[in-house]
């Protein structure tokens, strides 16, 4: 009788690891998914030298938001720095009851790929 009470308590322990596990898990692949998109914006901008309407589409098709490190200013010229964040909210299962935000900064030279 003893082992079935210990089998009905760690198996309440045993549920709350996999929920925190699966709450790192998906706080990685959403990282890696912003890291990976971090890529292909950085490319963009420093190829066209500008945050284009393609560029804003595809960082609102990943369901992510962008934000510029020095405000809205969204034309440069060549040499200049772009130094931008990439932001997405998550909903924890067990890390807490408030919404997580997940971002990436990274940065960008324009004119970089220009032959």
């Amino acid at each position: 009788m003893s082992y079935k009470l210990g089998l009905i308590l760690s198996l309440a322990f045993l549920m709350s690891v996999l929920l925190l596990a699966s709450d790192l898990m998906n706080v990685c692949v959403i990282k890696n998914s912003l890291d990976a998109l971090s890529l292909t914006v950085s490319y963009r901008i420093a190829q066209e030298g500008t945050l284009s309407q393609g560029t804003k589409r595809l960082i609102a098709s990943y369901g992510a938001r962008y934000r510029l490190e020095d405000g809205e200013r969204e034309v440069f010229r060549i040499g200049d720095t772009v130094t931008y964040f990439l932001e997405k909210d998550y909903q924890p299962f067990v890390l807490g009851k408030e919404t997580r935000q997940i971002s990436v900064r990274r940065s960008a030279v324009i004119g970089y790929y220009k032959n």
